[in-house]
């Protein structure tokens, strides 16, 4: 039997990465003095933290990187029904939110890969934008 190149994690450690989204959205919170939700415009916010947190550390860590992610992973997850998985079929294995389609195979979001791009290409690849663009291609069918 071939190996599926795409796994959903087990349920405690899609709950661990919910966790993680909810104290990034309650930082986020915190840091716009405004009530954050898994949206475009609590993306909009991220965005604007990692624009602040760039210019001042330009190479973030490991951790804030998978706490972005898991923000952005919650958001994708709660709007369009999806879980959290891993796509195993390149050299290193990506996370991120498996979103299933109607009359189409489900879509692979790859968050820490998007996280990645938004640290080293700026605004350019705001995740708020990329949030709305990837939508539309969930929905349609």
């Amino acid at each position: 039997m071939a190996k599926r190149s795409v796994q959903f994690i087990p349920p405690q450690k899609s709950l661990q990465l919910a966790q993680l989204a909810d104290r990034a959205r309650l930082s986020l919170a915190e840091y716009a003095g405004i009530e954050v939700d898994y949206n475009a415009v609590g993306l909009q916010t991220l965005d604007e933290w990692i624009e602040r947190h760039v210019q001042q550390f330009p190479n973030p860590s490991q951790e804030i990187r998978v706490v972005w992610g898991a923000f952005l992973g919650e958001t994708f997850r709660r709007r369009f029904n999806g879980q959290w998985g891993i796509d195993a079929s390149s050299r290193h294995p990506r996370l991120g939110i498996v979103c299933p389609r109607d009359g189409q195979g489900p879509i692979f979001v790859g968050v820490i890969d998007q996280i990645s791009l938004r640290i080293s290409r700026g605004m350019n690849e705001s995740l708020a934008f990329y949030y709305t663009i990837k939508g539309v291609e969930i929905r349609s069918a």
